[in-house]
């Protein structure tokens, strides 16, 4: 054998052997990103179809609920009557009914500052000593304060309900301050709903459908993200820890339910998951049926068999909800029902979460704790 040969043919061994490597890593990036999807299913008519008929009409719907809400509110505190209270709690608790079918939705013009709407605005339970504190503030600058549980909906909550007082009571204590805070914690929510509602029937929705793809930052990504975390959310937040539930916890804690001061947890969990199935089913505000989750697995490989248990889970769900007791869960943290609304949540999480991300190749982004 020639010598300089054989030193030759060894010193390409190292390339070679790169070269080998390379192909392989780039083979692993194209099958890891390929399109998991059969050919026929069209992922920008599911955009399409999710913008015009389910996002946009919730969010119309907020915009207008929390304007009435801010009308009521203007009304209030001109003439604090028991009757004029009753009307701004009526119309809150629209809002917040209509806050639970956006609260998934936190992405793209609903990303605020702070983060996803949901976790700037919705944040219970509310923490009382600081609102008190910053109603005495004459330099509080809400607009400036990053703190997430001294305004939105459960704010507004604490002060038109109060806590264990009368209604006689709450009015007479009415006084400019609470007024003032009133009106300032209320103002955040139209302003940033009218906006987020704005940009979404402009410049964004067409965005959201062009970018299709199914890579982090894509719409079908942020879609999917915030529809599990919004789900975990109801999981964790609404029932769990409420219930007792969580790693850690001694006990039940009633005042760490959703809703406190007006009693309503259950309703706002009944239209939580209402919200979810929709998304998932594909339901639009009107009732009509569109694109949903279901439809985009019924066109992968494994996809049909998750859809089949993931109905099963949804109706045990539903069912654990009915059972839950009637009135305010604050009152019944402790009730088997709560335990096991929990133990249903949990054993679907699995669906929603592991397995669809895998079979429709979309990543996980954002932390959780629940292991699935």
């Amino acid at each position: 054998m020639n010598r300089s040969i054989t030193r030759k043919t060894y010193a390409l061994y190292p390339l070679l052997l790169l070269l080998l490597l390379s192909t392989f890593a780039l083979t692993s990036c194209e099958d890891e990103n390929k399109d998991m999807t059969a050919p026929g299913f069209d992922r920008s008519t599911l955009l399409r179809s999710v913008g015009n008929e389910l996002i946009i009409p919730n969010f119309e719907a907020l915009q207008s609920s929390v304007t009435e809400m801010a009308q009521a509110a203007e009304v209030f505190v001109q003439d604090p009557t028991e009757e004029k209270l009753s009307a701004l709690r009526q119309a809150w608790q629209e809002a917040v009914i209509d806050h639970q079918h956006c609260s998934a939705f936190g992405f793209g013009p609903a990303n605020l500052l702070l983060g996803p709407y949901a976790e700037v605005l919705g944040v219970f339970p509310v923490n009382e000593q600081e609102v008190e504190q910053n109603m005495q503030d004459p330099d509080f600058d809400l607009a400036n304060s990053f703190d997430r549980d001294i305004r939105g909906f459960y704010t507004v909550e604490y002060l038109i309900y109060g806590k264990e007082m009368s209604t006689a009571d709450l009015i007479a204590g009415f006084d400019q301050n609470r007024k003032d805070y009133l009106m300032l914690v209320i103002g955040e929510l139209v302003t940033t709903f009218d906006n987020i509602t704005e940009e979404w029937k402009t410049s964004y929705l067409q965005a959201f459908i062009d970018n299709d793809g199914t890579a982090a930052g894509s719409s079908i990504s942020l879609y999917y993200n915030q529809f599990v975390k919004d789900y975990e959310n109801l999981k964790n937040f609404k029932v769990e820890l409420p219930a007792g539930l969580s790693a850690g916890q001694t006990g039940p804690d009633e005042t760490l339910v959703e809703a406190y001061y007006s009693g309503i947890s259950r309703d706002l969990i009944v239209a939580h998951f209402n919200s979810t199935k929709n998304i998932w089913l594909g339901t639009a505000r009107d009732g009509e049926e569109i694109v949903g989750f279901d439809e985009y697995l019924e066109a992968v490989v494994g996809g049909p068999d998750l859809v089949a248990q993931t109905k099963v889970a949804i109706d045990q769900i539903e069912q654990a909800i009915t059972n839950l007791p009637q009135g305010p869960l604050s009152e019944q943290v402790a009730s088997p029902a709560m335990e096991n609304l929990r133990n249903e949540l949990q054993s679907n999480t699995a669906n929603f979460k592991s397995s669809m991300s895998s079979l429709l190749g979309i990543s996980i982004t954002f932390n959780s704790g629940d292991g699935d």
